[in-house]
């Protein structure tokens, strides 16, 4: 198979939907020789901020001159985005390499498994950190966490960085359901490090953790930051924070994502950093890591004029950190707000409105190109403009092309509400000569 012959049989796998369990990853790891052995893990879980704090992690790692695997999901424009080794994505054709030898190995020794695609690509991730030599892998959590296919591993440090309600078809209907999940990567005697400040939260995770006898960092008790400012360079938001707890205290530390939340997860990604035993990450080696970490979707300011502002957040919680981050860093840098809009199925999109809406001049409401997107005429239906106009639009290159044509080059626009929403937007204006980045 080719690469893109690859990602349709890949994608081909959804077809046997989501199944919680590591029994069919466990497998898959024995067929392939157990690719999981002889490397240093940091296990990465939470509803919002884990993918942020798994590339801050993998960032200061490999500034510390570990050969560091990063492996996370969704990917936003290409599969190739999910596995990544000191930055570096794999490439088209090793992805096509790796899930034909896990193929062909299926078939003669385990022909009836019908894996699903995450436990699928996590057993082929594995593999390509073997093949390339990664010494240390941050592995971010797909979906929960007790039942998630990355759970087959004992890693050096846990990190939990909260816990809201989602998923709920799978995870449970309740915060302390869903928080039973999250803890369920919590192993023997691993330090588990959270920013999870919710107290009935917390009380089930220091339970886990006394059961467990896994030493406890929480943000505000063990380890803290504080914001010294921030500043734009070259359209980006430069954040500084200064850090407190192990490891001993780091001021001035830069960060170029914006929003408070970035804080917190820089914070945790420090503290993490600073407990996973056997492994020297210094300061300096922090500083750059950070200084240089990139992940898009973000809050990632993709031109200028029109301002054209991405971010993937996709749920309640993560939409009232949007609009707080739009009201804090772009006040008075734009005219007009275009907001296009689309959700998934499974999330409190009317909560999630109620956080973005108001911010808006018009709202373009769309869905991205996948089974579980709310359709935008449903969004329509649902959804009252208010103050704000409104617009359907049923795909997101028409939404955007409507909402640039329509804004002024004063104005912005902010598209949102899923990362996949996020995903084809990028793909989109990369073939655009004036969104391509220098």
């Amino acid at each position: 198979m080719d690469f893109d012959q690859t990602v349709d049989f890949l994608f081909g796998l959804q077809k046997f939907g989501t199944k919680l369990g590591l029994e069919n990853t466990q497998r898959l790891l024995e067929i392939l020789g157990h690719p999981e052995k002889g490397r240093k893990f940091l296990h990465v879980t939470g509803t919002n901020g884990k993918g942020s704090v798994s590339a801050l992690s993998a960032s200061a790692l490999t500034a510390a001159g570990y050969r560091t695997g990063l492996y996370t999901s969704p990917h936003l424009v290409s599969f190739t985005e999910r596995m990544t080794v000191d930055g570096d994505e794999i490439s088209r054709e090793e992805v096509a390499a790796l899930a034909d030898r896990l193929k062909r190995l299926l078939d003669v020794h385990e022909p009836e498994m019908k894996p699903t695609f995450f436990e699928f690509t996590t057993a082929m991730a594995f593999d390509y950190f073997r093949d390339k030599g990664a010494e240390a892998v941050v592995l971010e959590v797909g979906m929960g966490g007790r039942l998630d296919s990355t759970n087959v591993i004992t890693p050096e440090c846990s990190v939990i960085t909260n816990v809201e309600l989602e998923h709920r078809e799978y995870l449970g209907d309740t915060i302390e359901a869903i928080a039973r999940e999250k803890a369920g990567i919590i192993k023997p005697g691993v330090p588990l490090v959270t920013s999870e400040n919710k107290p009935e939260v917390l009380d089930y995770i220091r339970g886990v953790c006394r059961e467990k006898e896994a030493p406890l960092y929480v943000m505000g008790r063990d380890f803290g930051y504080s914001a010294s400012g921030y500043r734009w360079k070259d359209g980006d938001v430069i954040q500084e924070l200064d850090y407190r707890g192990p490891g001993g205290d780091i001021t001035g530390l830069h960060v170029p994502l914006a929003g408070e939340h970035q804080l917190r997860n820089a914070a945790t990604a420090v503290c993490a950093l600073s407990v996973i035993p056997g492994m020297a990450v210094p300061e300096d080696a922090i500083r750059k890591g950070f200084a240089s970490v990139e992940w898009e979707g973000r809050l990632e300011t993709v031109s200028q004029r029109p301002l054209v502002v991405l971010d993937g957040a996709h749920n309640a919680a993560s939409a009232k950190i949007l609009s707080a981050a739009i009201k804090k860093y772009y006040a008075g840098r734009y005219g007009r707000l275009l907001l296009v809009l689309g959700v998934l199925a499974d999330k409190d999109f009317r909560d999630m409105a109620a956080c973005l809406m108001p911010l808006a001049d018009k709202v373009i409401f769309t869905q991205a190109d996948y089974s579980r997107a709310v359709p935008a005429c449903e969004l329509s239906r649902n959804l009252d403009g208010g103050k704000s106009e409104t617009a359907v639009c049923a795909d997101v290159p028409g939404a955007l092309e409507k909402a640039l044509s329509e804004a002024g080059p004063d104005d912005m626009v902010l598209v949102t509400g899923s990362l996949y929403v996020v995903g084809e937007a990028k793909a989109w204006l990369s073939k655009r000569e004036q969104f391509l980045k220098a």
